[in-house]
């Protein structure tokens, strides 16, 4: 990256002890700080990093994107600096995925910034417990999929992925955008992050699982850690011909993390809005808000806020 201003490096696989310090320390329900997601999507995007006053910062070049910074809260007006400092080399710098929490604690956060709410890019949280027994009315189609692929296919199998069976995880992922005749800028960014992914499988805090029938796969998916009490399920792919079996890699995917987790993340429907039905279908508990900024042209008050206590 030409022109990177000083102390920015590139954020790379042998960085992630340093990830898993900070996000174990500062854990963030946003899946864009998944180590997965910020090694496999930021190699795409060739993200950066920056260590600011002891607090990890991510940055994004391609959209001149400050992620909110990992560690203790810095003040508004600390902020206000380090976007400064961004935009002496990248004029369009934005701090994006500031924390709600830190929005109600620091209304003097509007001094400097104009925030705004994403809905595209908020992620999608789900009960795991929920996810597993499909209590209810919302959930009784997905429930009744899943019992006709069990009655179809009793002989299934959920099996691990592992390092031996990557291959076929990508073999399957291409075929799955042959079926379904799928294109576009996303979808082919997105299966240069499953590669990425898979290329990255030792260095990263990943786990997956295949939906094997009959010694071949038709679904699998593939989560990490988010946090103490969350996982996130990045990619879930499935045979379009084989009825119920979308259903049934989301339900066995709940009941494989249901032993240390208590919630799911399912990441964010990007205004797409057939992917928002099927997100919303399954009955979010909550959701993870995305909200970005705009430094102020004039943002300076007569004083510095404080510190809540």
């Amino acid at each position: 990256m030409q022109n990177a201003m000083p102390g920015l490096n590139r954020l790379e696989t042998s960085h992630t002890l340093m990830l898993r310090e900070y996000l174990s320390k500062y854990p963030r329900e946003n899946c864009d700080y998944t180590i997965t997601n910020l090694i496999s999507w930021g190699e795409i995007y060739d993200n950066h990093f920056l260590l600011y006053k002891e607090r990890l910062v991510i940055f994004n070049p391609q959209y001149q994107y400050v992620y909110f910074p990992v560690g203790e809260y810095l003040t508004p007006l600390e902020l206000k600096d380090m976007v400064t400092c961004f935009q002496k080399y990248y004029p369009e710098a934005k701090m994006i995925l500031i924390p709600k929490e830190y929005i109600d604690q620091y209304p003097g956060l509007l001094d400097y910034f104009d925030i705004n709410e994403d809905r595209d890019w908020a992620d999608y949280i789900y009960s795991i417990e929920e996810m597993v027994e499909m209590r209810g009315k919302k959930l009784a189609k997905k429930k009744n999929l899943i019992s006709q692929f069990r009655r179809a296919y009793p002989n299934y199998k959920v099996m691990k992925i592992t390092e031996d069976r990557l291959p076929v995880i990508m073999s399957f992922t291409h075929k799955w955008r042959r079926d379904r005749d799928a294109e576009g800028a996303y979808l082919m960014t997105e299966l240069q992050a499953i590669e990425n992914t898979l290329k990255h499988w030792d260095h990263l805090p990943v786990q997956g699982i295949i939906i094997c029938l009959n010694n071949k796969i038709v679904a699998y998916s593939i989560f990490s850690p988010q946090t103490l009490d969350m996982a996130t399920v990045h990619f879930e792919k499935y045979d379009p011909y084989k009825k119920g079996s979308a259903q049934v890699v989301t339900w066995e995917t709940a009941r494989y993390l249901s032993d240390n987790y208590k919630w799911v993340n399912r990441e964010q429907d990007i205004g797409l809005p057939g992917l928002r039905h099927a997100k919303m279908s399954y009955a979010p508990d909550r959701m993870a808000p995305f909200f970005g900024s705009m430094l102020k042209a004039d943002s300076t008050p007569a004083t510095e806020p404080e510190k809540p206590e």
